[in-house]
């Protein structure tokens, strides 16, 4: 199931940069599972009102199904107090007779099987309005295939939450495209700003430390985008003088290397984040800055020091041996990095775990990764 969720993160990042519905990014997994019947939703839990709804594996009269349910759906409430970091199975706080014995089965699911449990996740919440995916399966649906539905879930739900935030926080910061560096250094990829040809304008720390690492892409004196990778150059280039041309956005455009998966990119003029309104256009119209973004299926989140100090109450050199673990550094590599004895990182280690009430170097780094994906940079 790598090929799906590699496949479900490019569509991600590809639908934010575009502006499009990211409930369409589930399609791999939908495609895949073809007996579940999948839900991107952002809901009103208190009154069940759907500001959005994207379905897979369901006829197109579903969502007017589901409206006209109403109240009598059980399930959205379990949002109400759902954890952010973790999968719900409804069948830990309602019994699949009791789904099956509401209005909302026989409306909603009755024409498409014994759909009686759902697999789900949140992506944000702000009060009582939530965007989340829930997966409807029938009750003979186990093994194997249940196994893998669970996994791919919890791997791409930080994609998803890390990918809502960006997007949330552009269309909050529309149209003041000259504070750049503001939501530039939100976005949890290498980002920047190409001005005119290639140079760089404005860069988030992510891109920087793209450039001074990667063995690709670098930045030349005149401070202009470059790579040693011929085919690599090419593409970038051909889709930066193409997206001039077209004034629409690229992508995503995979750099293909030796090892999978491949980082891959999206260029785009950011009048698309703008939106000038029709009246201005053709006073504001010229040589329009790109944004840029690199990502990296295989990145995982990293919260900012701060707000694992703040939210974990932790210090400051704890927090930046939790980073370097999260980075999936070694306990070794960490201490070396650190300058610090192995045993002195271990008692960090252990202070850390005291703090959060964890019980494992494991389970402190998925919350620390969760930590990235909920809380913004």
């Amino acid at each position: 199931m790598q090929g799906v969720h590699d496949e479900m993160v490019r569509k991600l990042y590809a639908n934010i940069a575009l502006g499009e519905d990211i409930g369409q990014a589930f399609a791999p997994m939908a495609s895949s599972f073809r007996e579940t019947l999948l839900c991107y939703k952002i809901v009103s839990l208190n009154s069940l009102q759907y500001h959005h709804m994207a379905l897979h594996n369901t006829e197109d009269d579903m969502a007017a199904k589901i409206v006209a349910a109403g109240q009598s759906n059980p399930l959205p409430r379990f949002a109400k107090f759902a954890p952010m970091n973790g999968l719900i199975h409804t069948e830990d706080f309602i019994s699949p007779d009791e789904i099956r014995d509401t209005d909302f089965f026989d409306l909603v699911f009755s024409d498409y099987g014994t759909f009686d449990r759902v697999r789900a996740f949140l992506i944000h919440r702000n009060g009582m309005d939530t965007a989340m995916v829930s997966v409807a399966v029938q009750s003979d649906f186990d093994g194997s295939d249940a196994v893998q539905l669970d996994k791919t879930l919890d791997t791409v739900r930080p994609h998803f939450q890390s990918a809502f935030s960006v997007a949330l926080h552009l269309e909050q910061r529309r149209g003041l495209t000259d504070a750049y560096t503001f939501w530039l250094d939100r976005i949890p990829s290498a980002a920047f700003i190409l001005d005119q040809g290639m140079h760089v304008a404005f860069a988030n720390k992510q891109a920087e430390v793209f450039f001074g690492s990667n063995e690709s892409f670098f930045i030349d004196r005149r401070g202009e985008v470059s790579s040693r990778h011929n085919g690599h150059r090419k593409l970038f280039e051909d889709a930066v003088t193409k997206c001039r041309v077209t004034s629409k956005p690229l992508g995503p455009l995979v750099l293909e290397g030796e090892a999978a998966p491949n980082p891959f990119f999206v260029v785009m003029p950011i009048d698309v984040l703008a939106e000038t309104p029709a009246y201005l256009a053709p006073f504001v119209r010229g040589l329009q800055p790109l944004l840029c973004m690199i990502m990296d299926p295989g990145d995982r989140p990293l919260a900012e020091l701060e707000n694992l100090q703040h939210y974990f109450g932790i210090s400051k050199r704890e927090a930046e041996l939790l980073q370097h673990l999260v980075q999936g550094a070694s306990m070794g590599e960490t201490s070396h990095a650190l300058d610090i004895s192995y045993n002195t990182a271990r008692n960090h280690m252990a202070r850390i775990a005291d703090k959060v009430s964890v019980n494992s170097q494991s389970e402190l780094v998925r919350l620390a990764s969760d930590l990235a994906a909920r809380v913004p940079r």
